[in-house]
């Protein structure tokens, strides 16, 4: 009896008080972690939210604000660049065959200067950044020996009385992105950006080795012009300290198509007037790159905060995959065999000012 009349009441409640799943929509549609329905269809896909529906704080924008609906700026950053590559051996020691002594002679650059520019400017009304980025390293290395050896880039393996090396680099890239500052904690500011990537990469490497047997001079002469473009992805990171300072970490990444044309001159080791190569070589394939950096960050603003300045220091460290075709060229061509080429590498300090009005 008493399941027969909470059954009946059931019924009677089915009628007099109809489904009000929509209002009950409607009153729960400002929740930030509500997520709207179709019928019995949830969409869980994104859609469009008020801004009363973000968490307070979270994804909030963290650019400096200046207070202006258009706040350009301005940075320039110096890099100290150790720069490095393998497969560049351009000597070893010829010791008797009895010892065990030997010595090798690699041709790498002590620290050289470059330089990075950065104009652009952030929009109040999205707090998206727009921006061009320049950078240019341009170095040359030379390398003297006075001694017995072998040089190793020579069609020979006569014993030389003396080897000199240069290596010269020219690298220029330019990088448009776009980036939006956003807090993801109480002190951590994260700064995604993405964007289209190109520039130059020429090298030059020659070697001149003079026989012992007959004096005869002999010298071989690679280079290197490529040019590159692709898709640049790059993360900031920002962990905010008292009085202005902060930590910073940051990584970039390259994908780009990349041109080669690799040139070799190379003089006979039976007649040192007659060339005994004089190839040119066009390549292309896809390389990656990697950038890391991390360091100490003051920011301030100033004149009645209309102006925002802040100074970097920390320590970068950069990898370009697949550079040295000089050297593959050379094992494919003496050797017969195909070596993969090598990469090449940059690190040192790096000071950067920048400044926002």
């Amino acid at each position: 009896m008493r399941s027969i009349f909470i059954a009946l009441l059931t019924l009677i409640s089915a009628f007099v008080y109809p489904d009000d799943s929509d209002d009950v929509e409607g009153l729960i549609s400002y929740h930030p972690f509500y997520t709207p329905s179709s019928g019995n269809k949830r969409l869980s896909g994104g859609h469009i939210i008020d801004k009363s529906q973000v968490m307070p704080g979270y994804n909030a924008p963290a650019r400096s604000d200046i207070g202006k609906k258009i706040e350009a700026f301005a940075s320039g950053a110096y890099l100290f660049f150790q720069p490095h590559q393998k497969g560049l051996i351009f000597a070893y020691t010829s010791d008797n065959a009895n010892s065990n002594k030997s010595q090798t002679f690699e041709m790498h650059s002590n620290y050289k200067s470059a330089f990075k520019v950065t104009l652009g400017f952030d929009t109040i009304n999205d707090d998206w950044s727009y921006f061009a980025r320049y950078m240019r390293f341009h170095f040359s290395k030379v390398k003297q020996l006075e001694q017995r050896v072998v040089c190793p880039w020579t069609t020979t393996f006569d014993v030389m009385t003396s080897a000199r090396a240069k290596w010269g680099l020219k690298l220029d890239t330019i990088d448009l992105m776009v980036a939006r500052a956003f807090y993801g904690g109480t002190h951590l500011i994260l700064t995604p950006a993405f964007g289209f990537s190109g520039g130059f990469l020429d090298q030059d490497f020659r070697t001149d080795c003079v026989r012992e047997s007959d004096n005869s001079s002999l010298f071989s002469a690679d280079k290197i012009d490529s040019h590159f473009i692709g898709l640049i992805a790059e993360l900031k990171t920002k962990y905010l300290m008292l009085y202005g300072l902060s930590l910073f970490g940051d990584i970039s990444t390259r994908l780009f198509y990349q041109d080669f044309r690799v040139k070799n001159r190379q003089n006979s080791k039976t007649n040192q007037f007659v060339l005994f190569d004089n190839s040119i070589n066009d390549l292309s394939f896809i390389s990656p790159n990697l950038n890391l950096s991390a360091g100490l960050e003051w920011g301030t603003y100033f004149y009645t905060n209309t102006y925002h300045i802040s100074f970097l220091a920390g320590y970068e460290a950069e990898i370009y995959w697949n550079q040295n075709l000089m050297m593959e060229l050379k094992e494919l061509r003496d050797n017969r065999f195909d070596q993969d080429a090598a990469n090449l590498y940059f690190h040192g300090i790096v000071a950067k000012l920048e400044l926002k009005f």
